[in-house]
């Protein structure tokens, strides 16, 4: 048999098929200087900075330990620190200009990170406190901070000379021809090639000329007329009876009248705190009234909104803050920000007074690209992703929750995720407020109990939710009380549905659960699926083809390319991410589906979830609904790949027990597992009391494989 990708014999396969590793990327080593360059090909085979020699080689290099491990985290914290003095920097410049180049420096600091993530396989660490801007400073022997775009270019140049110089002479100290030679004279390169390109951005911004930063030139104005320009916020809000009610929260609410002006009295406020176009404001708040007005008056004033976990652990909160650079953070508490972001805070009983005494203001009016806010991704796999998204999102954000859900302005939409999630953001909030619909809002933490309970005392007719807290709600014997509080619907995202799941709701409930699959830059559920559905269909106004469309048609899993109005803008600081997941025009996920006979879609897992064990597929999805789907006292379980002792890939099952039941449940996972094929059996059963999830929920699979450090 041969691979249907690059036609190399394949051996036996009658275990099922085998998986390929063609395609991967070309990587070229320069002899002379070490630089490692990466595409299909290079003119005259020489490299682009030295004109050494190149030599094909490929990326199958275990990702670095010991004194390489180290070199890479050094690279990180430079460029870390790079990017901290640029948006710490902007923060303090009152020269527009000068601000929005030390903006664009910070940026290339993001994109270098990301090669490094990418190309050695290791997440980008926690932030280092201790870089500050004075230092940065003395690298090019400049005394004070840079107060002019020439004297900003050359601390940058001399960063990346100072960190070549770092690599070099660790180079020169290593082992020829050892790992750690290699990797620091790669890295030495790297940052001369930074050094080099600076230095032609300088020139050209000394001359005037285009340039990959600019010619210092001002945004242009907004046009005279309005014709064609929208406000997401204002798209919103508009054409709802004044006294229905929009947001409930506990025993507060407003009417959609009310939303209204109080999200142009916050408008105001930001503009007051000297909000402009583009400039970002964080919603640092747990759900509730004052994070929708916030939220929404950073639109209507034309800024950018950042929804902010409130529980987000000081180091990746210092991380978005150099990363965003904001103008204005809302938040209950200054005291775990850091300055010079310290002093933008306002704290929310500040907030709630100011808006109050504030004049309302028209909404601005701005090209529909224009960016509205971020949402992270969910960060399963390193750090999250911003996911910039424009305006147009509000055009037909609604259309899905009314011609598949069946959404109207008479119902009551709970969401049990954070609204820092795109999940609640879209499905429940902006889309209620476009139709017209109460919108129910809970600032607890979610659990099993308190979403039971919020359903008890708000009676929402529809429930979003995500099935990790639908399996603890059966568990916990809470699910009848929701059909009997006024739930009509619920809806299930966020991660992969098990059809055992959807069957147990169903008994226990009478409710019926639509299956949804969206994502953080698609905004709205893309694939939704009925009861009865042959798998998940394009959901209205979303255009889905195949990425293989020969894997289609022979059953085998591809991933898909989406097409919808509310598709992102992009990726803050991740272009070769945006390159692999933007493509076309349209958004393709690193999810995998296979296609039904009926012309619907399967989840088969992402491509990290795919994996290759004893040389056959194995989909941890469906490995884990054979081995939990109806198992007595288990309440969750995930698998994980893990490599033993002699370094072979091989697979361990976590799970949770109800208490007292651990032995039987592990005796019942055994007996399941001695059924499957040797290369799906768990090599490890491991009781835990938690399944680790992201803060939106989703399954951390690497947290799990950290757990065994040293597997027999």
């Amino acid at each position: 048999m041969l691979c249907p990708q690059c036609h190399r014999p394949l051996a036996d396969d009658s275990e099922g098929p085998y998986i390929c590793c063609a395609g991967a990327d070309k990587q070229w080593q320069c002899s002379g200087c070490g630089k490692l360059s990466e595409g299909f090909a290079l003119p005259y085979g020489r490299c682009p900075q030295c004109g050494g020699t190149l030599q094909l080689r490929e990326d199958d290099r275990p990702a670095p330990a010991g004194a390489a491990l180290h070199a890479v985290r050094m690279a990180f914290e430079i460029e870390l620190g790079g990017r901290a003095f640029y948006q710490r920097a902007a923060a303090d410049s009152t020269d527009p200009v000068l601000r929005e180049l030390f903006g664009r420096f910070a940026v290339m600091e993001g994109e270098h990170m990301e090669t490094l993530a990418r190309r050695y396989h290791l997440d980008v660490p926690d932030p280092s406190p201790t870089f500050r801007m004075e230092v940065a400073a003395l690298f090019a022997d400049v005394a004070h901070r840079p107060q002019d775009p020439d004297n900003l270019f050359r601390i940058a140049i001399a960063l990346e000379q100072r960190a070549a110089a770092f690599f070099t002479q660790h180079a020169d100290a290593a082992p020829a021809g050892s790992a750690e030679y290699t990797l620091f004279r790669e890295l030495a390169a790297e940052e001369q090639e930074h050094a080099a390109t600076l230095a032609t951005e300088l020139e050209r911004w000394q001359q005037g000329r285009p340039g990959l930063f600019g010619t210092g030139v001002a945004a242009p104005p907004l046009a005279a007329s309005a014709d064609g320009l929208i406000n997401a916020a204002a798209m919103l809000l508009q054409g709802h009876d004044a006294d229905r009610v929009a947001l409930v929260c506990g025993d507060q609410q407003l009417t959609h009248g009310e939303l209204r002006d109080r999200v142009s009295r916050a408008a105001a406020v930001w503009r007051a705190r000297g909000l402009e176009r583009g400039h970002r404001v964080a919603i640092k708040l747990p759900d509730g009234l004052d994070w929708v007005v916030a939220f929404l008056g950073t639109l209507w004033a034309g800024g950018t909104a950042v929804a902010v976990n409130p529980k987000v652990p000081a180091p990746e909160w210092q991380y978005i803050l150099e990363e965003a650079g904001f103008t204005v953070i809302v938040a209950e508490t200054a005291d775990d920000t850091p300055p010079p972001w310290r002093e933008r805070v306002i704290l929310v009983d500040e907030g709630r007074r100011a808006v109050a005494a504030a004049s309302p203001v028209p909404p601005r009016l701005v090209d529909p690209e224009t960016p509205a806010f971020w949402v992270h991704s969910s960060g399963t796999s390193g750090k999250p992703k911003a996911v910039v998204h424009a305006h147009r999102f509000a055009r037909e954000v609604e259309r899905v929750s009314a011609e598949r859900l069946g959404i109207t302005a008479d119902d009551r939409l709970f969401a049990s995720s954070r609204l820092f999630f795109s999940y609640p953001q879209t499905n429940s909030l902006w889309a209620g407020l476009k139709l017209g619909a109460t919108v129910v809002l809970d600032p607890q933490w979610p659990t099993a109990h308190s979403v039971a309970a919020t359903v008890a005392a708000a009676r929402p007719t529809v429930l979003f939710s995500v099935p990790s807290l639908y399996r603890l709600m059966l568990h916990e014997g809470l699910a009848p009380g929701l059909a009997a509080a006024g739930v009509r619907l619920c809806v299930s995202a966020g991660e992969a549905l098990p059809l055992s799941l959807r069957t147990a709701w169903r008994e226990a409930t009478g409710l019926p659960m639509v299956d949804g699959y969206g994502a953080s830059e698609t905004l709205v559920l893309v694939l939704t699926a009925h009861e009865g559905d042959d798998g998940l269909k394009a959901s209205p106004g979303v255009q889905v083809q195949p990425l293989d469309a020969a894997a289609t048609t022979e059953g085998r899993p591809t991933r898909l390319r989406f097409k919808v109005d509310m598709q992102a803008l992009g990726y803050l600081d991740r272009p070769a991410a945006q390159a692999d997941s933007f493509r076309d025009g349209a958004f393709c996920p690193a999810d995998l589906f296979v296609a039904t006979a009926g012309g619907g879609w399967l989840f088969a897992g992402r491509e990290d979830t795919l994996l290759k064990i004893k040389g056959r597929w194995v989909n941890l999805n469906d490995l884990e609904e054979r081995l939990g789907a109806g198992t007595p006292g288990l309440v969750e379980g995930a698998a994980v790949r893990v490599a033993d002792a002699d370094g072979i890939d091989a697979l361990a099952y976590f799970f949770v027990a109800r208490d007292g039941d651990q032995a039987a449940v592990e005796q019942r996972l055994r007996e399941r597992s001695e059924s499957l094929p040797h290369y799906q059996r768990p090599r490890w059963l491991h009781a835990v009391d938690a399944i680790p999830r992201t803060a939106t929920g989703k399954l951390l699979r690497r947290k799990l494989a950290e757990l065994m450090d040293h597997p027999a």
